[in-house]
């Protein structure tokens, strides 16, 4: 009786630990993706764009053309006495969102960057993969730079989704690595 016990709690473990996963397919691209999200059919004029919904309605958007967005982020930063003069020529600047120092050269641009980024290959392709510092505020996603050529130049794709709680964002990131694309 204590083996049969033994053996219906590790059933039951292994079971509660597999993810379920599906598989959803795109005109140039396939992707394993966990629980249940939902294609998103969107109209692109010069490239194949479309995207996923998920399960907690996030939108997890891609760009397959020559016009993809690099996931770059920039950030700019002013000194100050340069910003005293911008304002004195446009006081209707906004000023919220700048980063404002005293001395430009002892700054480092990346601490200022909500977005972290590492290049790994993916099917077969170098991959920029960017995720935020901090789960919730930033962009977690993947970005190709050249997947082939067309006569509107290279062929680029990006895959992402903006301000994913931690659970979305490491399922995207996983889901990230399975990417094939499509020859």
């Amino acid at each position: 009786m204590k083996y049969v016990f033994m053996l219906l709690l590790l059933t039951l473990l292994v079971n509660c630990s597999q993810k379920k996963t599906q598989n959803l397919s795109f005109n140039n691209f396939d992707i394993e993706v966990e629980g249940e999200w939902k294609k998103l059919k969107l109209q692109g004029v010069d490239s194949d764009v479309g995207g996923f919904i998920t399960e907690n309605n996030d939108t997890v958007s891609f760009d397959y053309g020559p016009y993809s967005n690099s996931l770059e982020e920039d950030i700019v930063i002013f000194e100050r006495k340069f910003l005293k003069e911008i304002i004195k020529e446009h006081p209707e600047t906004d000023t919220s969102k700048m980063v404002i120092v005293s001395d430009l050269s002892k700054v480092n641009q990346e601490d200022f960057k909500i977005n972290k980024k590492h290049y790994e290959k993916i099917s077969g392709y170098n991959a920029k993969i960017v995720s935020p510092k901090r789960s919730g505020e930033g962009i977690t996603g993947v970005y190709f730079d050249s997947l082939g050529a067309s006569s509107l130049g290279k062929i680029k794709f990006t895959l992402y989704g903006q301000n994913l709680n931690f659970k979305n964002q490491k399922e995207l990131l996983n889901a990230i690595r399975t990417i094939k694309f499509k020859k």
